[in-house]
């Protein structure tokens, strides 16, 4: 039997942070795996050859530095836990946070003001504000509850 608790209201806001930001991370990660995928490479200057100076490869060492920050570890949960999130849940719910988190294109991190208001939300969804704000509780509170926040 699953265990119930309280979300707390630091959790639930941790857990509408990431949603707001999803798409932003989203495109951040890809960039970032683009760049380790074509990185830069400068024009070697030096056609008669000398010997290399390092001997492990830039991008080598650029992956393992990347794959070993813990902030950008934790901005690839995030972004595959609400990828898992938004599969499990109904297509309602999707359409919900798509709507009101998830309607930018990640260009820039949004802050809580930015976020579509719950009219405009209700409105494309065809549900009440009501509605609409009692299924985000839910669906935020279920989501913090991934993160395992209390």
């Amino acid at each position: 039997m699953s265990k119930h608790y309280k979300v707390s209201e630091e959790a639930r806001n941790y857990a509408r942070k990431v949603l707001r930001l999803h798409n932003y991370e989203k495109k951040q990660i890809k960039k970032i795996e683009e760049s380790l995928r074509y990185p830069y490479q400068e024009t070697d200057e030096n056609i008669g050859g000398s010997r290399v100076s390092s001997n492990i490869a830039p991008q080598e060492a650029e992956a393992e530095r990347v794959w070993t920050n813990e902030e950008f570890l934790a901005t690839v949960k995030h972004v595959s836990v609400v990828d898992n999130f938004l599969e499990d849940i109904s297509d309602e719910a999707v359409n919900l946070v798509r709507n009101r988190y998830l309607s930018d294109n990640g260009s820039k991190e949004r802050r809580p003001k930015e976020l579509p208001n719950w009219v405009k939300v209700s409105k494309l969804i065809h549900l009440s504000e009501d509605a609409c704000k009692k299924q985000d509780s839910l669906l935020v509170n279920s989501l913090a509850k991934r993160f395992n926040l209390k």
